[in-house]
């Protein structure tokens, strides 16, 4: 038996059960239990296809994803990168836009709720790469690569994918015959000469994402984006990145006020690349504390000097939000 053979309908209908249970009937319990036990057993022979709305688009997604869970749980989540997209395209009118580690198209949706501009997307896991594909075609000025990012271009020998919740990042393994292929950002530009100008960067690639910016280098220095990163402290210590390391790179080129969030999408604090030991007890209190569980972390956006007056607008305009979410 596989999933193949259950009708579409049957696995939406679960899917959409255990999202959404039913808290106005007398059989709550027993209806949760039924629907999770259903669930179990369409992902024991498979990861189906189905359909969530997304901002206000149906996407496919795999019944495994836990995006879904995560937007219902915590509805602002993700929200910030389209806040800030927003006010980065009322400066900039021109503005495109670039998404590495894209993953099913998620944030391409939520950035469309907000604004219109081109969206370059950059995804190099098979799976959600073919789903990315089949989402793309719900949205204009979209174009998407399929390649890995980093630091240099290179082959990867004995490397494979680890997957799991919606996430996938490379691991090493020395029983693997694996080749995977990455490429410097600049590189994969020169086939999208469209992007080059791109004033935002968005980077979402579970403890490669120091490296992409360290290997973006000249293109970070001509164009001076607008960079929104994932900054993990667990997954980064898995690739031998000690993190700290990224603010005195950022610092060096000119890169200097940041908006920190926590992952679920609520502003932290702002801070500058200057602040070292502040930084310094971020970053522990991610690993130590809440990064054993690979579910916490925080993203990072940090502006160039150039973009300074653009900051102090975003900070002002971020701060009154989440104050107007308390009263």
């Amino acid at each position: 038996m596989n999933y193949n053979s259950l009708p579409s309908q049957f696995i939406q209908l679960v899917y959409e059960q255990v999202l959404n249970p039913s808290y106005q009937t007398r059989f709550r319990a027993l209806k949760t239990r039924f629907f999770n036990k259903l669930s179990r057993m369409i992902l024991k022979f498979g990861d189906p296809l189905v359909k969530y709305n997304i901002a206000g688009f149906d996407l496919l997604i795999p019944f495994s994803h836990t995006l879904p869970i995560l937007l219902r749980e915590h509805l602002l989540y993700g929200s910030n990168l389209s806040r800030i997209a927003k006010y980065i395209k009322d400066k900039y009118q021109n503005l495109t836009f670039i998404d590495i580690g894209a993953n099913i198209g998620d944030s391409v949706a939520i950035l469309r709720k907000e604004a219109e501009f081109p969206i370059l997307c950059i995804e190099g896991n098979d799976k959600f790469f073919s789903i990315l594909e089949k989402n793309a075609a719900l949205f204009s000025d979209i174009c998407i690569v399929k390649s890995f990012v980093g630091k240099d271009n290179q082959i990867v020998k004995e490397t494979n994918i680890a997957e799991g919740g919606g996430s996938a990042y490379l691991i090493k393994d020395t029983g693997s015959q694996n080749t995977i292929e990455i490429k410097k950002l600049l590189n994969i530009l020169e086939d999208y000469p469209s992007f080059l100008q791109s004033k935002m960067l968005k980077i979402d690639t579970d403890g490669f994402d120091n490296n992409i910016i360290r290997g973006a280098e000249i293109f970070i220095s001509k164009i001076k984006p607008v960079i929104f990163f994932e900054y993990s402290p667990w997954h980064l210590t898995q690739q031998g990145d000690d993190g700290l390391s990224i603010f005195d790179y950022l610092r060096n080129h000119n890169y200097f006020d940041l908006l920190i969030y926590d992952n679920l999408g609520y502003l932290m604090l702002s801070a500058t690349t200057n602040d070292s030991n502040l930084l310094k007890d971020l970053h522990l209190y991610f690993l130590k504390f809440l990064s054993r569980t690979k579910e916490r972390y925080c993203d990072i956006c940090v502006f160039h000097k150039e973009d300074t007056e653009l900051f102090n607008f975003i900070k002002h305009e971020e701060v009154s939000f989440f104050k107007s979410l308390s009263q």
